[in-house]
């Protein structure tokens, strides 16, 4: 279900139509708005703001449609991206990079995979642009079309086209079972031989990929590997632990996390307390659980739910 615009939004979007009613704004203002529009995720907004452009002496350009089509995707309204399709080459606008990747995402959000191809494969400036061939390989693998993903990665390596941490979030994500490991782990290869190595969100989903493959001892040496480690590094590998349901592990490298500094979320957490409630280290779960608690209280999450689920299960000895 769609949330309701807020009152803040409303008002913003209001004088963003009186401003450029008043002062005949030119299209560089116009874009201006539908970009903080879609930056905070007020896509129906940004949508009637578009719709009000239109009507306005300011025509779209380049710059307006991967903000409108970025709206459209958000909402899943094929309809309206198509629409946005038709604007964009009655404009000339069809041959400019990112508006060509922004149609290629709004429909691959759309679960048009086969319209994104069309225009993947009718466009020769396509085929030479990182980043249409990232937008397509991602909406392949979001769609369940891995398969055709990773042909378009080897197509995209026989082109000779750039590789980048781009290209590798869309692809690693779809090697979730033990099967796609051998190819997960030639884009591992991949990335370091493209110089990636050090990028922390590449590095991310690689150890993310090991974990759901099952392979838990190469997800630890990719975490071991890794110069820098972020919350999210340690949550991947704390919970890689917990599925495989090593659960003294996940307690070592709970304490190694807090040496290291890093604070922990809720997420963190359920893999720990889950944890000490397999192992019935009841005491250590509690010391944990009350050395958090101003985090913990101030959490609203899914994982915030768990977490007391869990305490409450401890408490009363379910585990």
């Amino acid at each position: 279900m769609r949330s309701k615009p807020t009152l803040h939004c409303t008002n913003r979007l209001s004088l963003y139509l009186r401003i450029n009613r008043s002062s005949n704004a030119t299209s560089s203002s116009w874009n201006t708005q539908l970009r903080e529009l879609a930056r905070q995720g007020h896509y129906e907004q940004g949508l009637h703001l578009y719709r009000q452009m239109l009507r306005s002496p300011a025509a779209p350009n380049a710059f307006t449609f991967p903000f409108a089509l970025k709206s459209s995707a958000a909402l899943s309204l094929p309809t309206s991206g198509e629409q946005l399709h038709c604007h964009v080459i009655k404009t000339g606008c069809h041959d400019e990079p990112f508006v060509q990747t922004a149609l290629i995402s709004m429909y691959c959000k759309c679960c048009l995979v086969g319209n994104a191809r069309k225009l993947f494969d009718e466009s020769p400036q396509s085929k030479q642009l990182t980043v249409c061939y990232n937008a397509l390989i991602s909406g392949y693998t979001q769609n369940s079309q891995f398969s055709n993903a990773v042909a378009l990665f080897c197509q995209m390596r026989l082109a000779g086209v750039a590789v980048n941490s781009v290209t590798m979030l869309g692809l690693i994500p779809g090697c979730t079972i033990p099967t796609h490991l051998v190819f997960g782990m030639t884009l591992h290869c991949c990335n370091v031989k493209s110089g990636l190595a050090s990028d922390l969100s590449a590095q991310n989903c690689l150890l993310t990929m090991y974990v759901r493959c099952g392979s838990v001892e190469l997800a630890r040496r990719c975490f071991d590997g890794m110069p820098e480690k972020g919350l999210i590094t340690w949550n991947a590998m704390i919970s890689g632990y917990a599925q495989n349901g090593l659960a003294t592990h996940v307690l070592d490298l709970y304490r190694e996390m807090e040496s290291s500094g890093i604070c922990p979320d809720a997420v963190t957490l359920v893999g720990v307390l889950s944890c000490c409630a397999n192992l019935g280290a009841q005491k250590v779960g509690r010391e944990v659980f009350d050395a958090n608690d101003s985090m913990r209280k101030s959490t609203q999450s899914q994982s915030g739910v768990e977490l007391e689920q869990i305490q409450r299960e401890m408490e009363y000895g379910y585990y």
